[in-house]
């Protein structure tokens, strides 16, 4: 079997892909950018099955386990089964070759690349000049990425922000990490910060307003803003981030389309008459697809607290279909959870239910939340279980469901 650049995979590669939530798009630009570190798209795909047969035969084509062809063969598969009509390409040979060349490539590169940019993270310390390298594998080279070809800058160079590869559809421009040894070795003196404002091609493109070489929704370094190790990061930095990334919009995407999910589910007659409770069992059957999202960070003082050996808190798509039904008509959407960070730092109230069952009461962002936050027998999980609007009133009353460990009512 022929192998292309990028194609063995690795651990990191496939963890960045692994992690991604499946979001509908109609269009190729509905996401742009590093959105897409977190959120796997296939422009036109708005179904969850649909999406997740693409993702499921994506994810085969990163694992190593099959070829273009055989991806060709899949999506011929898929979208007959599931009656995928209209999408870019349908219709003829030629467009079909060229959406499924788009989806394969995409995948393939954005994967390698993000892995590769925090493996290459990892070891900065020791290889902090970063080297741009054009693929000969290309049929039509960009004339910028050519001229970028074998320039060496710094690591945290911002260049790299926006122009780490790859850098457009199609592009499978690389990088590569050099020590100080290697640049002695070449006899390259070492580059000054900020040194990429003046590399070649400099300018916007009147078109796009981005750089020139760059493509719309490219402007970016794919894995710079996934994290796959929150606890390798000091709290400070890791709510900063997570903070980012709640406030991107994919989360807000992601919470409108399983509440949509559940809004489509609850219509079949078999879930008539049921109660909330009766109903959480099988809507997530139904509906889960195993996704998690961090919501918030714990700080080092609650870690101990709670005798935790993590300080990140997911939101499973497990608990937020039960969400959905616990919270409607309550006019508790995707901006609400913003202040579960804020719960978490400032709680009036803590209250250990059980072993692995805590319960937050606060005041902060202008009302009364409570957050339940359940963490795994093994510690290294914590999940977000529960929240909710609450009071001062209601506060008091959880005070009866177990041992206070903090009160400040």
């Amino acid at each position: 079997m022929a192998v292309e650049f990028g194609a063995l995979p690795f651990k990191e590669q496939l963890a960045f892909f692994r992690a991604k939530l499946n979001l509908p798009t109609k269009r190729w630009d509905d996401l742009l950018g590093a959105a897409h570190d977190r959120a796997f798209v296939v422009a036109g795909a708005m179904k969850a099955d649909l999406l997740m047969d693409l993702r499921n035969a994506v994810d085969r084509v990163i694992s190593g386990k099959t070829t273009l062809e055989a991806f060709r063969k899949d999506f011929k598969q898929i979208v007959a089964q599931r009656g995928w009509t209209g999408w870019t390409g349908q219709g003829t040979k030629a467009g079909e070759a060229w959406r499924t060349r788009v989806i394969y490539d995409t995948n393939l590169f954005t994967g390698y690349s993000a892995g590769r940019y925090q493996q290459m993270q990892d070891v900065k310390a020791l290889r902090p000049w970063w080297r741009y390298r054009h693929s000969d594998a290309v049929v039509h080279p960009r004339l910028e990425h050519v001229a970028w070809d074998r320039k060496i800058l710094h690591a945290d160079d911002p260049w790299w922000k926006s122009h780490h590869p790859p850098n457009g559809f199609g592009c499978k421009c690389f990088v590569e990490s050099l020590a100080d040894r290697d640049l002695e070795r070449l006899g390259i003196p070492k580059p000054p910060m900020n040194r990429g404002e003046s590399m070649p091609f400099a300018g916007l493109n009147p078109k796009t307003g981005l750089p020139q070489g760059i493509d719309k929704g490219w402007d970016y370094a794919p894995g710079r803003t996934w994290f796959p190790d929150m606890d390798k990061y000091d709290y400070a930095t890791a709510k900063q981030m997570i903070a980012a990334n709640m406030a991107d919009g994919v989360f807000d995407r992601w919470h409108q389309f399983i509440a949509l999910r559940v809004a489509e589910e609850l219509k079949k007659p078999e879930y008539a008459g049921l109660d909330k409770k009766a109903l959480n069992e099988p809507l997530r059957k139904a509906l889960s697809q195993g996704e998690s999202y961090p919501v918030a960070a714990l700080s080092p003082e609650m870690k101990n607290l709670l005798g935790v050996d993590t300080q990140t808190v997911l939101l499973s798509d497990w608990d937020l279909i039960k969400q959905q039904v616990s919270r409607a008509g309550q006019n508790f959407d995707a901006v609400n959870y913003l202040a579960a960070q804020g719960v978490l730092d400032n709680p009036r109230l803590v209250v250990r239910e059980n072993d692995q069952m805590t319960i937050f009461v606060s005041d902060t962002a202008g009302r009364w939340y409570a957050a339940v936050v359940q963490q795994t027998k093994t510690g290294k999980g914590l999940f977000l279980k529960s929240f909710r609007y609450s009071s001062e009133k209601d506060a008091r009353l959880q005070k009866k469901k177990g041992v206070v460990l903090v009160d400040a009512l």
